[in-house]
């Protein structure tokens, strides 16, 4: 109860499963993805170099499926992407389809200088693990969200 000695707000239990993930959960899946990944860009394939600090200069740890959407904090829901790229995949001028092609919906909307520097052979570069690869089911979220679909 209010006003009670038991100093919970309104004597209210925490609820179970409602609680935030850590600040490691969050540092343990960047390096992950960044790893998996190769410290390659999955949408133009370009190759950095691994740092040694916290955040990568180059690299983005972009959420397929935001967490602020319901996204969950596993590696199969982000991708590592070269800054230019993760904003084109942010605003919909680039999405995957399940089976990893790369699929430009507007060649008007997108930066040239993104559109050029795109994988060659058209398909997002991937963990060779499956288990790290992009989920198809977050994939398809992407793709309703940003193309009103």
């Amino acid at each position: 109860m209010a006003g009670s000695e038991d100093d919970k707000g309104l004597g209210e239990e925490r609820q179970a499963g409602f609680s935030a993930p850590s600040l490691e959960a969050y540092e343990a899946i960047y390096r992950l993805v960044l790893t998996a990944y190769g410290y390659r860009c999955a949408l133009t394939g370009e190759q950095f170099y691994p740092e040694a600090g916290l955040l990568h200069p180059h690299l983005v740890v972009e959420a397929i499926r935001p967490r602020e959407a319901g996204g969950p904090l596993q590696v199969d829901n982000y991708m590592a992407l070269e800054e230019h790229a993760a904003r084109a995949f942010r605003r919909g001028e680039v999405v995957i389809a399940d089976d990893y092609r790369i699929v430009v919906p507007n060649r008007e909307a997108i930066s040239r200088a993104v559109l050029v520097r795109l994988n060659a052979d058209g398909r997002l570069l991937v963990p060779a693990e499956e288990l790290l690869r992009p989920s198809p089911a977050h994939l398809a979220f992407h793709r309703r969200s940003v193309l009103g679909l």
